[in-house]
């Protein structure tokens, strides 16, 4: 079931935002029990702005933070965003910086369940509750009643 949902993100999603999501720019998928990981390399790296504008305005996914770790670098500030679970789909997407303050890969895992996406989502927020600060953070209980 996992790679059916691995091969409908492939053949709809890519063509909605090209430039982040290149199939030809695709490392080798990484599968594990409930998920799959996905690795695209970005043609042109964007700041990490651009990416949230372009999940969230022509993906329609939920921004679930913008983190920043330390605000003496460019580095390593990181964005995640989730797909809505009432259009059916089940991924989130993760990016950060590199040490020209560019995003130039973008992370997807693609979920086997509603369960495993939300309780995933939730995990990723709260390991980035450890350090740094956040410029955007989603309420966990925000999160939660989306996947009610």
């Amino acid at each position: 079931m996992l790679e059916q949902f691995c091969d409908d993100f492939l053949a709809v999603v890519p063509l909605q935002l090209p430039e982040l999501l290149d199939k030809r720019k695709m490392e080798k998928p990484v599968k594990y029990d409930d998920y799959v990981l996905l690795t695209f390399q970005l043609n042109t790296p964007f700041t990490i702005e651009e990416v949230m504008d372009m999940l969230e305005d022509e993906m329609e996914m939920i921004i679930l933070y913008h983190h920043i770790p330390s605000r003496h670098t460019e580095f390593g500030h990181s964005c995640c965003a989730y797909s809505n679970p009432s259009f059916g789909r089940m991924f989130k997407v993760n990016g950060s910086t590199d040490e020209r303050g560019m995003v130039s890969q973008i992370k997807v895992t693609i979920y086997d369940s509603l369960e495993h996406m939300s309780a995933d989502v939730c995990l990723d927020l709260s390991l980035h509750c450890k350090n740094g600060f956040f410029k955007y953070m989603k309420p966990k209980e925000e999160v939660l009643l989306d996947f009610i």
